[in-house]
């Protein structure tokens, strides 16, 4: 799998690939509160100046893929 390079990816992106494909348990949680800060704020922008509906669709993607991850980190 090849990855963007992170110019090529908005902020809130480059955050969330790196708490999803962090493999160290130790930083997982920092990681993922950081990704759900990113995303929250991307969220707040697009509610003041809009954005296609595709990005609400990755965001909403990227906030349950986060939301199951964190349960699972809880259980681990």
């Amino acid at each position: 799998m090849q990855f963007a390079q992170p110019t090529e990816l908005a902020k809130w992106k480059q955050v969330y690939q790196e708490a999803v494909f962090e493999l160290d348990h130790g930083h997982l949680k920092t990681k993922l509160e950081a990704a759900r800060n990113a995303i929250e704020e991307r969220l707040a922008e697009l509610i003041k100046s809009g954005g296609t509906h595709r990005e609400y669709l990755e965001l909403g993607d990227a906030m349950r893929t986060l939301m199951y991850l964190e349960r699972n980190e809880l259980a681990a």
